[in-house]
């Protein structure tokens, strides 16, 4: 169920970081499904990176914080830190948290939902593991 060599201890500090729960942190890692090394195409020409699937566009404004794309893409806890960084941005900006989650991966309402969508559903998964 949980994501292979998921880091708990990274995902912990990012949570307390950005004020995130943790188990939101993970419902992302498992819906996004990204791995260490991984670079994914989209269709708009920009591109994910890493376990959060970083968007490429976000490169410029980690840059502003030392984080590089070879540190959001080879290392896992760079990568879930600037994911829940990010993240927690998102969410800040909206006033409703199922957009603010849901803008994680796209700022189209439809495609926003249907995020917005999988992440509660792989978080009921998780709550339920843990139950």
């Amino acid at each position: 169920m949980l994501l292979p060599m998921m880091n708990l201890d990274c995902i912990n500090d990012a949570a307390i970081s950005y004020h995130l729960p943790a188990i939101l942190i993970i419902a992302v890692l498992k819906t996004e499904n990204g791995k260490i090394g991984a670079v994914t195409q989209n269709k708009n020409k920009t591109y994910d990176i890493g376990p959060m699937a970083i968007n490429s566009s976000w490169l410029p404004e980690l840059k502003k914080y030392g984080v590089t794309q070879q540190d959001i893409q080879y290392d896992m806890c760079v990568n879930i830190k600037m994911g829940a960084f990010i993240l927690s941005k998102k969410i800040a900006n909206r006033t409703d948290l199922a957009i603010g989650i849901g803008d994680y991966h796209s700022h189209s309402v439809t495609l926003n939902t249907v995020y917005y969508q999988k992440v509660k559903l792989n978080l009921s998964q998780i709550t339920l593991l843990l139950n």
